[in-house]
């Protein structure tokens, strides 16, 4: 059982990682329409209170890998993850709240905590920056240092590195009138992970599918 347990958290560390980063380009100063582009679509998407995603994610720590299908809904207050490992392999809901994180397993188990960077502390044994993830997954830097980035066309990110995570946004589509990552590539030490994002959804009604 215990080692049942660890394989499970493995994934779900891996994912959480996964999605806070990619192959991040050098930088240059971005222009100033790309800069005002870039700063518009940041308040557009900070207006949208709920919207969520359905993609899937394959993981590679240099050792081990996989993938699996990730659905990732938002509201105000409210962040809630579903993970189905391929092949039938793991799976998991993590619900974060103003109350808390709490973590359902597979197997029914369940682990609960303050916060969900002090859920994953304590029981990975990492530190992890899950309150960027909401951010970085709309090809947005969050709140905090930015060591580099680049700004394309339109105000669309790039390339971000950011708390030790190179990022990489291979390809935007629009959702309404807002682009947003499709694919994304990340990489911080031996970690490599790619997601592939089929479904956004923006305030339930501006929808995109493949």
């Amino acid at each position: 059982m215990t080692n049942f347990i660890f394989r499970q958290w493995y994934w779900l560390f891996l994912l959480l990682l996964t999605l806070n980063a990619c192959t991040g380009v050098t930088v240059k100063e971005p222009g100033p329409d790309n800069k005002a582009a870039y700063q518009h679509r940041t308040g557009q998407l900070k207006a949208i209170a709920h919207w969520g995603l359905v993609g899937k994610i394959s993981l590679d720590d240099g050792d081990r890998g996989g993938s699996g299908r990730l659905q990732w809904d938002v509201k105000p207050g409210q962040s809630e993850l579903d993970f189905h490992g391929a092949l039938g392999r793991g799976a998991w809901h993590l619900q974060i709240g103003a109350e808390g994180a709490l973590l359902k397993m597979a197997d029914g188990s369940e682990e609960t905590a303050a916060s969900v960077s002090e859920l994953f502390q304590d029981s990975v044994g990492w530190s992890v920056p899950i309150e960027a993830l909401q951010w970085w997954v709309r090809g947005l830097a969050a709140p905090g240092a930015i060591e580099s980035q680049q700004l394309g066309a339109g105000g669309l990110l790039v390339s971000l590195r950011q708390f030790g995570w190179d990022v990489d946004f291979n390809r935007y589509d629009s959702v309404g009138d807002i682009g947003l990552p499709v694919r994304l590539n990340a990489t911080r030490d031996q970690y490599r992970v790619k997601l592939a994002v089929r479904h956004w959804r923006m305030d339930q009604s501006h929808d995109l599918t493949d």
